[in-house]
């Protein structure tokens, strides 16, 4: 009875101590910023989404819209306010982009995302999808929670 007992409190505890090791990091979640390309001829407004997702160290950048399909396993570094965020690979696992062409190094960092009281704020580094100068201006936003 007594090994049964510890053994019962043993089960109950021990997903207790994994807890902290699964909780959500300040970072985690969903960021989008749309970037916006101006119209084409015809009046239609182009765009590219960039969409962040963030889990702990590891990241996913998407880059889908107007002649952009671009998916990067990246990875995050928080610092207090500061996310870093730099390349890993591109989502096949390889060094280069779907044509062969080799864009970015290994752990070249990419930007880094600064909250601003409710805005987050974007310094540009190795990222090649920012044609722009929108250094120290917000674009991405979160979207929604931890885990997504």
């Amino acid at each position: 009875m007594k090994h049964r007992t510890l053994l019962s409190l043993g089960l109950l505890v021990a997903p207790l101590a994994l807890a902290p090791a699964l909780a959500a990091g300040p970072w985690d979640g969903t960021y989008v910023w749309e970037q916006g390309l101006g119209k084409n001829p015809g009046g239609m407004a182009l765009f590219v989404t960039h969409t962040l997702k963030v889990n702990g160290s590891d990241c996913r950048l998407d880059a889908e819209g107007v002649q952009t399909n671009e998916h990067i396993r990246c990875k995050a570094t928080a610092n207090g306010d500061k996310l870093d965020v730099s390349f890993v690979s591109f989502a096949d696992g390889g060094m280069n982009n779907q044509f062969g062409k080799k864009i970015y190094a290994s752990n070249q960092p990419l930007f880094t995302l600064t909250r601003q009281g409710n805005a987050i704020a974007t310094t540009w580094q190795g990222y090649s999808k920012n044609d722009g100068d929108t250094t120290g201006k917000s674009t991405f936003t979160k979207q929604g929670g931890a885990r997504q």
